[in-house]
């Protein structure tokens, strides 16, 4: 390996573990929220879970399902919305599904005998263009609430994020900051 392409080696490794240190920082999963306009949220008082729940596996519940359940649990208690085993205001459903994903990105790469142009004057010949693929596996958690009285979904929120080992480490983590990441923009907010 001669010494300009030791140094272009060196140069791309550095950028793609700052693009890959970079997306490991995001604070946490991206959310979108979709709601029935004319749906009065605050009028209701308690819920119940969707039987089967989305996530239970040929009608047994999964230890992924329960942490699901837990979670939302949590944050609709807090929120002073009561729950009862069958019969609530609301039926509360939940799905998590997980995608593989290809991010391409392409950068510029200075040639290490020219590196002390880059920056300073329009480029030439000696800037490289370096390609990064990266494949990743994307984790979606989806959280619906059903006006029981009229079978109408009347709120959904969904979380999408990447799966790092971490998450698959500690799932139960995962699941409580996406659930609490949803409620977030929940209209009801929490009871002091």
């Amino acid at each position: 390996m001669t010494l300009s392409r030791h140094f272009r080696a060196l140069i791309l490794a550095g950028a793609a573990a700052l693009v890959l240190s970079a997306c490991a920082t995001t604070s946490g999963p991206k959310v979108r929220i979709d709601a029935d306009p004319t749906a009065n949220m605050m009028s209701y008082g308690t819920y119940s879970f969707f039987e089967p729940f989305g996530t239970d596996r040929s009608g047994a519940a999964t230890t992924l399902g329960n942490s699901v359940k837990q979670a939302i649990r949590n944050e609709m208690d807090r929120r002073g919305v009561r729950y009862v085993e069958s019969g609530g205001d609301l039926l509360v459903n939940a799905a998590v599904k997980s995608s593989e994903k290809t991010d391409v990105s392409t950068m510029s790469v200075p040639d290490p005998y020219f590196g002390y142009r880059y920056g300073r004057y329009s480029p030439w010949v000696g800037y490289n263009q370096e390609t990064v693929v990266r494949q990743y596996t994307e984790g979606t958690l989806t959280v619906d609430l059903v006006d029981r009285a009229r079978k109408q979904l009347v709120w959904s929120g969904a979380a999408f994020g990447r799966v790092t080992d971490k998450v698959r480490n500690n799932p139960q983590a995962a699941v409580g900051t996406a659930v609490s990441e949803i409620f977030a923009r929940y209209p009801k907010a929490p009871v002091q």
